[in-house]
């Protein structure tokens, strides 16, 4: 038996092929699988092609695999469920759907008692306690400006600082002319024809700008550290709110995290970790990335 795990995200889904011992066999990464956004015939195709790419690029046919699938908005959305009938028969193949906080879980803690945060495009958390209770927190959307700490919130803090920088509410520092410079703004004021006639808020080119968010605080510039560390704050409130949920009997609860928000390395890290231990929780590096996580799952229910 082989498995192939699928993390579905809002920018970038994710394929992992594996064997029987969870030996990586190939990988693929394409464009999202954002239901809202692409539909139940966009989620068709990306998923359909990336099974087949992988199972190419290891030269085995698809007669003895198993497919788990973390979608994001899974259990969210009743038009989604409604349609996922209809996307098992067409994929092709049988797959275990889940939402993707799940795979992020199961690889970030190889299904251990604890909590995953996952803060990409968007943000959510994920926890299951010893006895097997589950809870989440966090995952509303940025449609409704919430997916506070992810990498979404930080671009849109970016722009809502350089309009303040812009107009003299707040001191210019350095992240006044590296918005302006990366943009190509002639005036301050054609920020708001990039965001609403270029952009058109776009959530994934939105999310983009938590890089040079990120580039500017490696320069010293004491806003852009501050919304990174604000964001490091709204991310242990995720991981709290799942940990008052539920009934964790091994303390420090373990806590780990996935997503690209996380590769800003200690400007995320180190306050989110200090925020978890002053409220008796640990954080850990992951085990598995996400992808990996899905073929676990795979496995397990292939077992059950």
């Amino acid at each position: 038996m082989k498995y192939i795990g699928i993390d579905g995200g809002g920018t970038k889904t994710r394929f992992c092929l594996a064997d029987e011992s969870l030996n990586i066999l190939s990988e693929h990464q394409t464009t999202g699988c954002y239901y809202p956004h692409i539909g139940k015939n966009g989620i068709i195709n990306v998923i359909r092609e990336g099974i087949k790419m992988c199972l190419q690029s290891a030269g085995i046919n698809n007669q003895d695999i198993t497919v788990c699938c973390g979608l994001p908005a899974y259990g969210e959305l009743d038009s989604l469920m409604a349609d996922l009938p209809d996307m098992q028969r067409r994929i092709g193949s049988p797959v275990l759907f889940c939402n993707d906080a799940e795979v992020c879980h199961a690889g970030a803690l190889n299904l251990e008692a604890g909590i995953t945060v996952i803060a990409g495009t968007g943000s959510i958390a994920f926890g299951r306690d010893e006895s097997g209770g589950s809870a989440r927190s966090g995952g509303f959307g940025s449609e409704m400006n919430c997916d506070e700490g992810s990498a979404h919130y930080i671009g849109l803090r970016l722009i809502q600082k350089f309009t303040r920088q812009a107009d003299f509410r707040e001191e210019r520092t350095l992240l006044y002319n590296a918005v302006k410079n990366a943009l190509g703004l002639k005036n301050d004021i054609d920020i708001y024809a990039y965001m609403v006639e270029e952009i058109k808020m776009n959530r994934e080119t939105v999310a983009g700008l938590a890089v040079l968010a990120y580039n500017t605080a490696l320069q010293g510039d004491p806003i852009c550290k501050n919304i990174f560390s604000d964001a490091a704050h709204e991310l242990y409130l995720l991981a709290a709110a799942v940990k008052k949920q539920l009934d964790f009997k091994d303390l420090p609860v373990k806590v780990s995290y996935a997503g690209g928000v996380f590769k800003s390395g200690e400007l995320i890290l180190s306050e989110l970790g200090s925020l978890l231990r002053d409220d008796n929780m640990m954080l850990i590096a992951p085990q598995f990335p996400p992808a990996m996580g899905a073929c676990i799952l795979a496995k397990k229910q292939e077992e059950q």
